[in-house]
């Protein structure tokens, strides 16, 4: 498998876990933004609550901290004294940390306020963390990390912490895999309307956020339970723990190892240790610390006091000092260097300032706080997406399409395993809720495929799919053998091109436009047509907003005349009709409509005529000119195309000269294509005229692989949600040089046995080839540079239709020439035999047409008899609702 089709098919189950991870995780990341929203800004807040408390005016010369702190103790001679953290500046309060017996669940702890220059006690309060939080802060990082549910509640901050690089990453690779065009992937775009617009939002701004998110999720998992321990193990492991000076003990003591004034709670502080806080204070000062500073004060008898910087902002000054005053003067006895730590301790101590919102002072708040609205709007708009992606008729959106794993090789999927594993192992709660996912996926998805019984067709038997057929000969070869016979049986009536029902009707109104999974009918007209670029009447240029309203009233009039006739029924009489020239039933007067389909699709050259370019879906482009074709420009190409099938050619013959009379003054007919195709008696895969089965690796229609195939349900923008593209190519065979094969060597272009439709490799027709299989010589049974060999990955559908324009009277139409090499007897230089396959396929992204047609020109051994001479890609847009028409919505974006 090739490095782009295993990349398309990772992106399906990626689009899956994003779905479901922003439908299920996302509340938890909401609550999860609003209170970290709520945090940054309660900075602040704090500000001007607590500046009675926190901030004084300058008043001369500040008294001693011995003087300072005998004003608290004075005021509450029942606390103890743990901690003082000196005033930074001319215009801050002093801060006494003391124990004042109440333990706090969130392990705040007391603190007063003294007037350094009055000495007057401003009031007390509650200090909390190394951010040095008061009560409203405490209380918002409470809420932020576990709702005030204590333990249980940090589940919900873990699970949103474990998920959230997951949802932006994810994201990230979906935005990029979109291949924007230039100026929609950084900047919004919010052209039209519906899903698109909410998508041109909702991608660039998580661009913008996305190494924010990463940073928010990479240091919040260091506070969380389960993750949190494998994080401290590996920081641990590696070396990276934050170091950390002690303190010798006194004879009350106990709690050596501990820094802060979390470890001196609950300790005895003697009045002798108050008295010599200003010469600690100084100590410390002509050692290098700066303001701010916190000094905890030794307990009992201890003579030890820990000196730490408290700058958590940039510059970083983070150092600790411990001052022995056993000898009467103080001395430094053991010094930490923030400079010493190791490198990723340090970048830990930043990350985790950062995360604060210390780092920046304001700036680090502000972009917090921006960062949290901006996640609030990407989840509203990931639920507004969810909701505008419903089925017509739905409250939701449905999720992507399961089994793109299925796709991969086994290695691959095996990395995916793996990889999966381990990262639910360092993650646990990411790693329970995503094996959740899956068995409530794998459970839904086996409860969908087997509540409904087997359908009946038309010739009695009961069919089951090829998935399903597959797993069930796993279990027993004779069961598996009886289901390959229904399934057989199935596909050929799937298959079938004309007749076994007999004629009627197909409607033209629904979600999806008809002609795609209809089953093939024997007839079919392609037409192309360009959009007019002047004025039938005067020949004056038109302007975009002339030719989109041509190109609207020329998709209502085809929608309203495909209606009638694929119904039976007279069109609407066509505004070029005069009063005695009305023929609509004249051609196909008396006949049945014979399953009639009309399908339209539009040209990516005709958004940017109609000044629709920003509403082009995203995938849509010009196909290039691959190698080995011989491309005539009056076949490819078109900004409009026709596609008209019916199992009666007059029928479709009426049908498109009805419409194409239509588009007289509106479009000009670029060129038309005529094909047929029919199924054998029995009802069965039909075939082409190199002799070969055509189109056995098609998904059953209507199933979740063809579903997946076919329909755009990732599509950008939304007025295509449940379109597709369709990719036409005129491709002449080589029908002499082709006969004049051995049925042997056209058996190893193909990989398959051209009567029976089986892979060489054995099995049915429908089973997948075997490419590890050998022939009786040694040799791989299915030729690596066979036809089945090189496309059988291609994720789409065909729909193709045989032609044989006879022996053409004017050598310059066909890619026939003499020089061409024809083998004696089948000379035609003059009259070329233009005759081979009009090949149709229908696929939810037309690069994978690109990759199988690069991948045939540089290996396929069917190359040599065939040549494409006309080319062409179009967005198929979704059905018509009753009394509107095909592509309606785009013209409201």
């Amino acid at each position: 498998m090739s490095t782009a089709r295993i990349r398309a098919a990772l992106r399906q189950p990626l689009l899956r876990l994003h779905f479901y991870a922003g439908i299920l995780i996302a509340p938890f990341l909401l609550v999860s933004a609003l209170t970290g929203l709520a945090y940054a800004l309660s900075y602040p807040l704090e500000d001007v609550l607590y500046a009675d408390l926190e901030t004084v005016e300058p008043g001369g010369e500040p008294l001693t901290l011995a003087h300072q702190v005998g004003a608290v103790t004075a005021a509450h001679p029942d606390w103890s004294v743990t901690a003082v953290r000196p005033a930074a500046d001319d215009t801050s309060s002093t801060a006494v940390l003391v124990d004042d017996g109440v333990v706090r669940e969130s392990g705040a702890v007391a603190v007063v306020y003294v007037d350094p220059y009055t000495g007057e006690v401003l009031g007390d309060s509650t200090t909390y963390g190394s951010s040095q939080a008061g009560p409203v802060r405490e209380w918002i990082s409470t809420l932020h990390r576990n709702l005030h549910l204590g333990e249980p509640g940090r589940l919900y901050s873990e699970l949103a912490a474990s998920w959230l690089w997951v949802v932006a990453l994810g994201g990230l690779v979906l935005w990029i895999s979109r291949r924007r065009r230039s100026g929609g992937f950084w900047r919004p775009r919010p052209a039209g309307s519906g899903r698109s617009r909410t998508l041109a939002w909702h991608g660039p701004v998580g661009v913008w956020l996305v190494l924010v998110l990463l940073f928010l999720s990479v240091t919040g998992v260091t506070w969380s339970r389960y993750a949190g321990e494998h994080v401290a193990q590996l920081r641990e492991a590696l070396s990276w723990t934050t170091p950390s000076l002690t303190v010798a003990e006194g004879e009350e003591g106990g709690h050596a190892g501990h820094t802060g004034h979390d470890a001196m709670t609950g300790m005895a502080t003697s009045a002798f240790s108050i008295t010599l806080l200003d010469s600690v204070y100084e100590t410390a000062r002509e050692a290098g610390m700066s303001d701010p500073m916190e000094i905890a004060l030794p307990a009992g008898s201890a003579t030890q006091y820990l000196v730490s910087e408290q700058r958590r902002s940039v510059p970083l000054e983070q150092d600790q000092l411990v001052v022995d005053t056993a000898s009467g003067a103080p001395q430094v006895a053991g010094e930490l260097r923030f400079g010493d730590w190791p490198v990723m301790a340090q970048a830990t101590s930043v990350l985790i300032a950062a995360h604060m919102g210390l780092l920046f002072g304001l700036a680090n708040q502000v972009v917090l706080a921006v960062a949290m609205v901006l996640l609030v709007l990407m989840i509203c708009w990931g639920y507004r997406m969810w909701w505008q992606r419903r089925p017509r008729g739905g409250l939701v959106g449905r999720a992507y399409p399961r089994g793109g794993l299925r796709r991969l090789p086994w290695p691959v999927i095996a990395a995916v395993v793996a990889i999966a594993a381990l990262v639910g192992w360092f993650f646990p709660l990411l790693g329970i809720s995503l094996a959740a996912f899956v068995v409530a996926d794998v459970a839904v998805g086996l409860w969908r495929r087997f509540r409904k019984p087997p359908v009946e067709r038309g010739s009695g038997e009961a069919t089951v799919s090829r998935r399903t057929a597959l797993a069930t000969a796993t279990i027993s070869a004779a069961v598996g053998a009886g289901v390959g016979m229904a399934i057989a049986s199935g596909a050929e009536d799937d298959g079938s091109a004309a007749g076994d029902e007999g004629p009627g009707a197909e409607p033209f109104y629904g979600d999806r436009q008809g002609g795609i999974a209809t089953p093939v009918q024997g007839h079919a007209l392609f037409a192309a047509f360009d959009l007019a670029a002047t004025d039938l009447a005067t020949g004056a240029a038109l302007d975009a907003a002339a030719v989109a309203a041509n190109l609207q009233a020329l998709l209502r009039d085809w929608s309203d005349t495909a209606a009638a006739l694929a119904a039976g029924d007279a069109p609407p009489k066509a505004a070029i009709d005069g009063a005695d020239q009305f023929d609509a039933e004249a051609v196909a007067a008396g006949l049945d409509p014979g399953r009639l389909t009309v399908t339209f699709g539009i040209g990516p050259a005709a958004f940017a005529k109609a000044g629709l370019e920003a509403a082009r879906p995203s995938k849509l482009a010009e196909l290039p000119e691959f190698d080995g074709d011989k491309l005539n420009p009056a076949w490819s190409g078109g900004d409009l195309l026709l596609q008209v099938c019916g199992d009666d050619r007059q029928v479709v013959a009426n049908a498109f000269l009805e419409l194409r009379k239509r588009a007289v003054g509106l479009g000009t007919l670029g060129w038309v294509q005529h094909g047929f195709s029919s199924a054998p008696a029995g009802g069965g895969t039909p075939r082409n005229l190199m002799g070969f089965k055509d189109g056995s690796a098609n998904p059953e229609a209507g199933g979740e692989e063809f579903d997946a195939r076919v329909w755009a349900v990732d599509a950008e923008p939304s007025w295509f949600e449940g379109g597709t593209y369709l990719v036409f190519r005129k491709i002449r065979m080589r029908l002499p040089d082709w006969s004049m094969l051995s049925a042997e060597d056209q058996n190893l272009t193909f990989g398959r046995e051209r009567d029976s439709g089986v892979p060489l490799s054995g099995g049915g027709e429908f089973d997948h080839p075997d490419f590890t299989a050998l022939d009786a010589s040694g040799l791989p049974a299915v030729p690596a540079d066979s036809h089945i060999a090189v496309v059988h990955d291609a994720a789409m559908v065909r729909r193709g239709f045989n032609y044989d324009y006879g022996f053409l009277t004017q050598g310059d139409v066909s890619s026939d020439a003499a020089t061409d090499g024809h083998l004696d007897g089948h000379m035609h230089a003059e009259h070329p035999y233009d005759a081979g396959l009009l090949f149709v396929s229908f696929q939810a992204d037309p690069q994978v047409f690109v990759d199988a047609q690069e991948k045939m020109a540089a290996s396929d051994r069917l190359s040599e008899f065939i040549t494409a001479e006309g080319s062409g890609v179009f967005a198929v847009p979704p059905g018509a609702a009753e009394g509107g028409f095909v592509a309606e919505a785009l013209f409201k974006v």
